[in-house]
């Protein structure tokens, strides 16, 4: 099989090879003196001593095969030079056993970390504690490896019993063929868990036509995680919607009780007058006629529509009403922008033709229960961000209703401590349109 880079079995295939090929050698080496020289040990040979240092030098320094320390130029140089020390015997062979000991483990620690082993962990939990636990430098090779053979071996087969037959039939294999079954048996294990195999054959069939099987581990992970990303993605929107619908049902509950209480008190004012104990005339103080009298048509929109508590304002005759209907207005539903109304700075304001240009706060009247009525949507523009600040804002805090209108607000250019409304038709409810939409409700007239 022609790859550009050996499998990891690969390397151990012909780290096997190498290594048995060095030890036979060093005993030839070894028996050769002994039987040639009469020596006990090559040590005691000059010539002997450095065939051997050279034998093993060239397992490292020279190997014809890529073997797990191939490349690693600064443990080489430095392994060169303890081979040169040991000719004059001032680094003895324990030593160097050592430091390619210590070598080989942090080979181990960089190789599954490129693997990325923790991604064939059970679980994200298991996978976070794994890559952790790979990063920490702290934690012995033995122990790191004892730890990543328990997270992934599940009982079903053992690991090193089952690596080894995997590793011989390798070695035996006469064709690329006889290698993608041995993949397949070892990774997926078709003889023991055909379900699970099944599942996986897209991945199995990566493996029969060739692709090196690190690629199809690889998209086997990446298309898990996909999968589960997808998987909370879809969770989550699921519970998004069952929020919004809870959302919607509160707020139309909400919104039924809010409309039956106003139809409610619409019918009760609209209901035949002998019904009430009418207040006395605010002109003369007269008790009206219950048949024959005039209603202040503000009050009842404020009293009866938006259910705040007015006390209505009552007439005993048009006399009456033509007497103190206007000072009544000025004092009971002033605007509210009070001496920074526009009435008081321009005086050519103008009335709109055909009707009133009497206009309510809706958040004012709708939320938070203040019967706020500005003489204008214009003064009520002109005046938004200090009724907004003086008014809402406090009692907002007051009424605990939690408002979000930031992106209904649009700052000043020339200063961004100032700013208006985006729409103010969005803020206002229009007098005229209050009084039709409460008498379609009850059926009720005002004149």
């Amino acid at each position: 099989m022609a790859e550009s880079m050996l499998e990891p079995w690969d390397e151990v295939i012909s780290l096997q090879k190498e290594r048995q090929l060095c030890a036979d050698d060093v005993q030839t080496i070894r028996a050769s003196c002994i039987r040639d020289h009469g020596k006990k040990h090559p040590i005691e040979c000059p010539d002997c001593w450095t065939r051997l240092l050279n034998r093993i030098r060239d397992r490292y320094l020279n190997s014809a095969s890529k073997e797990w320390f191939s490349g690693r130029r600064p443990f080489l140089l430095e392994l060169d030079t303890m081979f040169s020390n040991a000719h004059n015997f001032e680094v003895d062979f324990k030593t160097i056993e050592q430091r390619i000991l210590d070598e080989k483990k942090e080979w181990y620690r960089d190789k599954i970390k490129n693997l990325g082993l923790q991604h064939a962990a059970k679980s994200p939990s298991e996978e976070r504690t794994l890559q952790q636990r790979i990063n920490d430098r702290s934690i012995p090779v033995e122990q790191l490896a004892s730890e990543l053979s328990e997270a992934f071996s599940d009982g079903a087969v053992q690991n090193q019993q089952a690596f080894d037959g995997f590793i011989g039939r390798l070695k035996m294999a006469k064709s690329p063929q006889a290698r993608y079954d041995a993949y397949i048996d070892i990774f997926f294990q078709p003889g023991h868990d055909a379900a699970g195999a099944a599942k996986c054959q897209k991945y199995i069939d990566m493996v029969r036509n060739g692709i090196p099987i690190a690629d199809a581990i690889s998209a086997m992970n990446r298309d898990r995680h996909s999968a589960k990303s997808d998987q909370d993605q879809k969770q989550a929107l699921q519970k998004r919607v069952e929020e919004l619908k809870r959302a919607k049902a509160a707020h139309e509950l909400d919104k039924a009780r809010r409309d039956k209480a106003r139809q409610d008190r619409a019918r009760a004012a609209a209901s035949p007058p002998s019904q009430h104990n009418l207040p006395s005339c605010s002109a003369c103080s007269k008790v009206p006629n219950t048949q024959d009298f005039i209603i202040c048509p503000l009050c009842q929109i404020l009293g009866d529509y938006y259910g705040l508590r007015i006390e209505p304002t009552l007439f005993c005759s048009q006399e009456c009403e033509n007497e103190r209907y206007e000072s009544h207005v000025e004092t009971t539903h002033d605007c509210a922008s009070g001496q920074d109304c526009v009435r008081l700075h321009d005086e050519d304001i103008e009335m709109d033709e055909g009707g009133s240009i009497l206009v309510f706060c809706r958040e004012c009247v709708e939320t938070l229960g203040v019967p706020s009525t500005f003489c204008s949507s214009r003064c009520f523009n002109d005046n938004f961000q200090h009724h907004r600040e003086t008014v809402h804002i406090p009692e907002r805090k007051n009424t605990r209703h939690e408002i979000d209108d930031e992106n209904q607000l649009e700052s000043t250019p020339e200063d961004r401590t100032k700013y208006h409304a985006k729409r103010i038709e969005e803020h206002l409810v229009m007098f005229d349109d209050a009084i039709i939409e409460w008498q379609r409700k009850t059926g009720a007239t005002v004149k």
